[in-house]
């Protein structure tokens, strides 16, 4: 198993019953996840700002998170390809 630090955003708005979450990238390291928290929240205030939703709370973490190595290794070869999985790049 190998370490990696997974990135996950909480979203609250008034008037919704349950929190959201949006789960994006994966990182080698700490300190590369934690350099991605606050562009990763204006990020989703932007996108939410751009749905009319003026009124909003979010807060980033990130997870540490016990990867397979064979899945790091096919993120590799896709990363060196530039496919992107799930509609996003990747940050493994």
């Amino acid at each position: 198993m190998t370490t990696v630090w997974f990135l996950i955003a909480l979203i609250a708005f008034p008037g919704v019953p349950a929190i959201q979450y949006k789960g994006y990238y994966a990182y080698h390291t700490l300190e590369d996840c934690e350099m991605q928290k606050i562009s990763l929240e204006n990020f989703i205030v932007d996108r939410e700002l751009q749905k009319g939703r003026t009124t909003m709370f979010v807060n980033s973490y990130c997870l540490e998170m016990q990867a397979f190595p064979d899945q790091l290794n096919k993120y590799e070869k896709e990363k060196q390809k530039g496919v992107k999985l799930g509609g996003q790049q990747l940050g493994v």
